[in-house]
């Protein structure tokens, strides 16, 4: 009885799945939401008619801010989808409306970018000609400059890291070298005076052997006395 149930819970919950995933999916609008948005004619993005399908609900028609900011969704999604004149005309049309956002301004340039790149390829691909130099490339290159001056600053986190490690290390390498150098200094002030108390020694030997190398007199020669003494006896 137990497994019964079990399968009966399982193939219920199989059968029910398929439909709710279905519905969740196939959004249809009406003929009037689609009369008043015609850019949404001809869609199967379920993103983009559940956006739609928001605009078009009479629940909202009295919340204008939110439907201004249905609207600036409904732009970004044509974008992110590569609708991009559909995502322009959303734009102007908001723009007409005295809408303007930092959002509407990023669609517009992304999908004129889009645009720009589609074309450049189709001109170099397709038809295989270059930018003209009276008007196309100027045009390109005005664009390529401002974009050079609107490049973000680069992040320069690791670099404050890096330098401040190095300034941390730098009084330890600075320590260092004067422990060397002082050692330097100390070994070569040292060493002369080892060579120079060397030198010393050997001179104080050389004397004292000198000093015990000379000739001793004969005692039995008094002072005062001639050294033919000894022949006058005889």
């Amino acid at each position: 009885m137990n497994k019964y149930n079990f399968f009966l819970s399982l193939w219920v919950m199989l059968s029910i799945s398929p439909l709710t995933f279905a519905s969740e999916k196939n959004i249809e609008l009406k003929r009037g939401c689609i009369k008043n948005y015609p850019l949404v004619r001809d869609e199967t993005d379920p993103e983009l008619l559940n956006i739609y399908r928001q605009l078009c609900d009479r629940k909202n028609n009295n919340n204008s801010e939110l439907k201004h900011d249905l609207s600036i969704q409904a732009a970004q999604r044509f974008q992110v989808l590569g609708k991009n004149l559909k995502a322009l005309q959303w734009v102007e049309e908001l723009h007409r409306q005295n809408i303007h956002s930092r959002e509407l301004t990023d669609v517009a340039f992304l999908a004129g970018i889009a645009i720009s790149e589609s074309n450049l390829q189709y001109m170099r691909n397709n038809e295989m000609r270059y930018l003209n130099a009276e008007s196309t490339y100027p045009a390109a290159k005005k664009l390529s400059d401002h974009i050079q001056i609107s490049l973000p600053e680069p992040d320069t986190s690791s670099t404050k890291a890096v330098t401040t490690n190095t300034i941390r290390l730098k009084p330890r390498i600075k320590s260092s070298i004067l422990s060397n150098r002082t050692a330097g200094k100390t070994s070569s002030l040292s060493r002369p005076q080892s060579v120079n108390l060397q030198s010393r020694v050997v001179k104080t030997a050389a004397r004292t052997t000198t000093a015990t190398t000379k000739p001793q007199i004969n005692n039995s020669i008094t002072s005062g006395s001639s050294p033919f003494a000894s022949f006058n006896k005889n």
